[in-house]
């Protein structure tokens, strides 16, 4: 947010102020002459209060003289301590808010110690004195005034509580000498205030010219330096003559063409010396008629080059619409040759993998539908996407990733028929086209699944990057066309969505289009669409399930966000958390759950609600502003972050294990507690969880459900209790349903429990009565 200006949007030489980053820099500028030479009015004012001590001193008491005097030397102290801080700092870190709101504060205070002295010191049995008060008071307030107006209201904020109290004083006397001493306070304290907003109008008017005019001349040495690079970079000749057709200045490129020295062709008279009078009528043409074009084999005067190009000549005019010289543009033809092959490359090839782009599997997706409706045979689109790409590109670096995608490429080309077009659609995204398979579709819907394999297996095998043999595998879509009266779009989109449910089935599998998965995907659109309007319209709540210690008491409980839909009633958080988490609004929605969570601790104190767990996705715990956000939320509902317990899963261990746990370093430095989610359901390494500053761990439910029926399962639990007790990490089990499982866990040192042998699920007023003693019904809902 700016800092308060004064016409903000009023013109200065045309420039209106409404750009916000000059706005920034208006504001920095008034506060740094806030905090400029500082010193200076700071010394005056503690002088002239020593000069004050020192005529009040003998009508008033030592101790009191001496304790205001202290006061506003230790004020007086700190505000210059406070101005010797800010110009220590960098740029950047003084041009926060925080700065301004610093020496207001300062100046607040000194104004109320002078106001201090006003009413301490006032007396009406010494004239002298109160002469010497009056105009001690008047000084430092025109003092503050001429210091103080670059921001508008911090004059007043100093001169009111200075003046104020004299005033009053004037005003309780009741005399016709004190009210025109009053009257002429006020009219005192009117001058300085219409002063201050003057001297604040010209000093915000002189920045406001001074960072214009630096503006400009910044643009303008950037335009020169542009219209320089430009004319020294561009791809083609540049020369410039003046009115007589003597060449001024070139280009290297206009060198390399024209095959010569700088030295031999500046000074070259164009009119007169070239031995093409085609080129010297062109040049005559420019500075007569303002144009001229020559096209053909030149012979260069000086080196002998010849050399096929097209030369455009302009004629330069000054500002009365003189022609005082000209310019031309000289093209080589085998240049613009190269450069028309290199602009098809580019728009038709990726530059990456050197495969058919996007544009030219479009142009010849388009033509081959129209063949195959005439020939009656069928083509087929295959849809590939790489699993997991991203987490190769973010954690061995995107050369790696780039060095994968050209494998992929090559791989492609050698498995796929000479006919056949294999183009780079965009990221890790590929596609496949086979325009002319047999008319036969039942058999080649048949081989449609054959080909994908063959192609799965191709492009599974392990790639060698740079010493690093890596496994990638792809998910794989597949349609065959036309089936009706499809375009491009519509082919493309029904093999992506297969593409969609081979992702969905897991990784490396293979998926046919189907009609019914385009329905599918307009309801999960439909959903999104609702769960967005689900947000503004308060269909969502918080479910509570209890936490509890060996003794069975209650020692907090998990938020659970629920979802009722207007028509459809309640909808699982399995669904709309999976929707939520696909179009990125499981952002929004963990942001809504964390403050109404904050907003419930701060309502229910520490000792009836000592923690609240919150189950933070690994999208939005990534977020740059997650960390900040969550101290803005703690701090706006005055909770002590250590209440709340943030809720990760292990795969933010894959996505960048190094950034998380500098972010979860971050929110411990806060207060906030820590727990991993679902432990040993993902990809947990136990040699990961030493560097995780984790308060706690969640055995997953699955794990405790078979504790009396899975060798395994037990083996697990057995070995994550050990394994947290040595870390010194608290571990709550999920999912306990029947008193086995308790008396199991307890019995290998287990002593926080979550599950439906406790408590389900259960409104936040449930909860509240829960914790009062009172009967409660629990929703019946996943924990």
């Amino acid at each position: 947010m700016p800092l308060p200006l004064q016409d903000e949007h009023r013109e200065l030489d045309g420039a209106p102020l409404t750009d916000i980053s000059h706005r920034r820099r208006l504001a920095h500028e008034q506060v740094h002459l806030l905090y400029e030479r500082l010193w200076q009015p700071v010394l005056a004012s503690v002088l002239a209060a020593s000069l004050l001590v020192a005529a009040m001193w003998s009508i008033m008491s030592p101790g009191i003289l001496l304790g205001w005097f202290a006061a506003l030397a230790v004020v007086s102290g700190a505000r210059l301590w406070l101005a010797w801080f800010y110009h220590r700092q960098p740029a950047w870190h003084r041009q926060r808010r925080r700065w301004l709101f610093r020496f207001a504060w300062g100046a607040g205070i000194a104004g109320l110690l002078w106001g201090a002295a006003g009413l301490t010191m006032f007396t009406t049995e010494h004239q002298g004195q109160l002469a010497a008060l009056a105009i001690v008071l008047t000084g430092i307030a025109a003092g503050g005034v001429t210091t103080l107006s670059s921001v508008a209201w911090m004059a007043p904020l100093f001169v009111l509580p200075t003046m104020l109290p004299l005033l009053g004083q004037l005003l309780l006397q009741g005399t016709s000498l004190s009210w025109l001493l009053a009257a002429m306070v006020v009219l005192f304290l009117g001058l300085v205030l219409v002063t201050s907003r003057r001297l604040n109008r010209t000093i915000t008017d002189n920045i406001a010219l001074r960072l214009i005019v630096s503006s400009r001349e910044q643009q303008l040495r950037v335009s020169e330096a542009r219209y320089r690079a430009i004319f020294r970079h561009t791809p083609l000749g540049v020369m410039h003559f003046d009115r007589e057709g003597q060449v001024v200045d070139c280009n290297e490129m206009c060198l390399d063409i024209l095959g010569t020295s700088r030295q031999r062709l500046l000074g070259l008279n164009l009119l007169t010396q070239l031995n093409d009078e085609r080129v010297s009528g062109a040049i005559r043409d420019a500075l007569e008629s303002g144009t001229g074009y020559f096209e053909g084999t030149y012979r260069a005067v000086v080196s002998g080059k010849q050399t096929p190009l097209r030369a455009f000549y302009s004629a330069l005019r000054n500002e009365s619409g003189d022609v005082v010289g000209g310019v031309g543009i000289i093209e080589d033809f085998t240049e613009r040759k190269l450069a028309e092959e290199t602009i098809h490359r580019q728009a038709y090839f990726d530059p990456l993998t050197e495969l058919p782009n996007r544009r030219l599997l479009i142009e010849t997706l388009a033509s081959t539908i129209r063949d195959r409706r005439d020939d009656g045979r069928v083509g087929m689109v295959l849809f590939l996407d790489l699993d997991r790409f991203k987490i190769i590109n973010d954690t061995l670096g995107h050369a790696v990733g780039d060095e994968l995608l050209r494998q992929v490429s090559k791989r492609l080309l050698l498995s796929i028929d000479k006919d056949a077009m294999a183009a780079r659609l965009s990221g890790d995204e590929f596609v496949v086209l086979m325009p002319a398979l047999s008319a036969d579709r039942e058999m080649e819907l048949k081989r449609a699944e054959h080909r994908a394999e063959r192609l799965l297996s191709t492009l599974r095998r392990t790639y060698d990057l740079g010493g690093q043999r890596i496994s990638v595998t792809p998910s794989i879509g597949y349609t065959l066309f036309p089936l009706g009266d499809e375009d491009v779009g519509d082919v493309l989109r029904h093999a992506d969505t297969a593409m969609y449910q081979a992702k969905l089935k897991g990784r490396a599998q293979i998926c046919g289009y189907e009609p019914a998965m385009q329905t599918q995907l307009s309801w999960r659109l439909e959903m999104e669409q609702a769960l967005r309007r689900a947000l503004s319209e308060d269909q969502l709540s918080i479910a509570l399930q209890p936490q509890l210690d060996e003794q069975e008491r209650i020692i907090g409980a998990e938020a659970l966000m629920r979802w009722k839909h207007p028509r459809h009633g309640s909808v699982s958080p399995e669904v709309f958390i999976a929707i939520a988490e696909e179009s990125d609004l499981i952002v929004e929605l963990e942001t809504w759950m964390l403050d109404r969570c904050c907003k419930l601790l701060a309502h229910l104190p520490v000792a009836v609600l000592p923690r609240l767990s919150v189950n933070i996705s690994v999208r939005h715990f990534s977020q740059p502003g997650f960390v900040e956000g969550l101290t803005w939320v703690t701090g706006t509902h005055g909770i002590d972050p250590a209440r709340l317990m943030v809720e990760l899963t292990e795969s933010i261990m894959i996505d960048g294990l190094q950034d998380a746990v500098e972010r979860m370093r971050a929110l411990k430095r806060l207060g906030v507690k820590l727990a991993l989610d679902d432990f040993g359901t993902g990809f947990s390494s136990l040699a990961y969880l030493k560097s995780l500053p984790l308060d706690e761990l969640k055995i997953d439910r699955s794990f405790v459900s078979n504790l009396d029926t899975d060798g395994n399962d037990a083996a697990i639990v057995e070995t994550v209790l050990a394994m947290a007790q040595h870390l010194g990490i608290d571990v709550v089990a999920e999912g306990v349903e029947n008193r086995a499982q308790q008396e199991y866990l307890l019995a290998r040192g287990c002593r926080l429990f979550q599950g439906y042998l406790f408590y389900q699920p259960m409104s936040v007023e449930a909860f509240e009565e829960l914790l009062t003693g009172s009967e409660v019904e629990t929703e019946v809902g996943e924990g």
